[in-house]
């Protein structure tokens, strides 16, 4: 089907395609190629832009967010985390050796209410997956660290969507950024995040003790033996079982080269979302998503939802005809995934089995012009 837009895109600006190629000439001149100085140096990056202690590059977002729960040393325990999100974000606390919950999510924002976590609580509980959904720290977030705080309650952060997103701290005056908002966070920079390095993850956290053993945790669980004579190799010895969740130099200067943008593009990401506002808020059958002046949200998607009196298949099928096209993140959900059954919240998902039915996304990525959004939103409004 040929389409007029993309659903989401990479941006790599052509101003930077040679400064790349020509660190990739240099990596292949040299043969380093796994985890190395530009792998280094964009840790630095990260962790100096979200204000994290440490920063540790992996091979995926999934992967850091499993060994992020490995390195805690918690086991079969239980971890309350949304219906409303990729699968890997339960895969994590299956494979960390813990049981996952999952619950429903707020109506309005799609991520995982106090509410909903208080209605899921037992004493097997040792924490929470919270998603920022489409980049959004909503504002209750930081009652939910609170009471993560005052439970001891391990609170992981899937960051998935949220690079670059901020929330203001009004009782201390402060701004949080996604990735340092809880004990530790995990980002992805898949193609269609908020900036890509291809593949690749990155783990954020302030506990050094934690960040030593992720660093052992991505490198099949090994750390080098000290050399008795200079020079000469003498292996390594394995701490605890893992795997290679390392990531490539190529990645490192794809992602040094997508941050020096974060700025620019999450201000562009923000003018799309406030057209759509603008050119749809006054449509009745279409609810849009939130907007909160004391965040700066990433908008991974433009998630919105139809009323129940339109059918949504033909609805799309038509946005599709003419050249718009749409995805229905994340359906199924979760709770709705045979594979994860046995672990459905015992007060189900009622919030996330109706929007499921009326949601779907528009176009969203930084190479959109405003005419290009304003065409959208036409085509959106001439299929009802």
């Amino acid at each position: 089907m040929n389409f007029k837009y993309y659903r989401a895109k990479p941006y790599i600006p052509d101003s930077d395609k040679d400064w790349i190629i020509e660190k990739y000439r240099e990596i292949l001149d040299t043969g380093g190629l796994i985890q190395g100085k530009y792998v280094s140096q964009f840790e630095e990056e990260v962790k100096e832009l979200v204000g994290t202690k440490h920063a540790i590059a992996v091979s995926s977002c999934g992967v850091g967010l499993e060994i992020a729960l490995r390195a805690t040393g918690i086991t079969g325990k239980k971890f309350i985390v949304p219906t409303q999100t990729f699968v890997a974000s339960v895969s994590c606390i299956i494979r960390s050796g813990n049981i996952p919950v999952i619950v429903d999510v707020d109506d309005i924002t799609q991520c995982l209410s106090l509410d909903s976590i208080q209605k899921n609580m037992s004493f097997d509980v040792a924490g929470i997956v919270h998603v920022h959904m489409a980049g959004l720290i909503t504002p209750e977030f930081l009652g939910i660290k609170q009471y993560c705080k005052d439970n001891d309650l391990f609170l992981l952060t899937d960051d998935a969507h949220a690079f670059g997103a901020q929330i203001h701290n009004k009782y201390k005056d402060e701004i949080l950024y996604a990735g340092n908002v809880g004990d530790v966070g995990v980002f992805s920079f898949y193609p269609s995040k908020i900036i890509t390095t291809a593949e690749g993850g990155m783990i954020t956290t302030n506990d050094g003790e934690l960040a030593e053993k992720l660093r052992v945790l991505r490198n099949h669980g090994t750390v080098r033996n000290d050399m008795l004579v200079e020079g000469l190799d003498y292996g390594v010895r394995c701490e605890i079982p893992s795997s290679n969740y390392r990531m490539t130099e190529f990645q490192g200067v794809l992602g040094l080269s997508q941050i020096k943008h974060i700025d620019e593009w999450i201000l562009r990401r923000n003018e799309i979302a406030n057209l759509y506002k603008t050119y749809l808020e006054d449509i009745e059958w279409l609810t849009l998503p939130p907007y909160y002046l004391n965040v700066v949200q990433t908008w991974w998607q433009y998630i919105v939802k139809l009323n129940n009196k339109i059918d949504r298949t033909e609805f799309l099928i038509k946005l599709m005809d003419k050249g718009v096209p749409t995805a229905n993140a994340y359906w199924p959900a979760c709770h709705q995934q045979e594979v994860f059954r046995s672990y459905i919240s015992t007060t189900s998902c009622p919030i996330s089995d109706k929007f499921l039915e009326q949601h779907f996304s528009l176009p969203m990525y930084v190479e959109l012009t405003d005419g290009e959004v304003k065409d959208i939103c036409d085509i959106v409004r001439s299929c009802v």
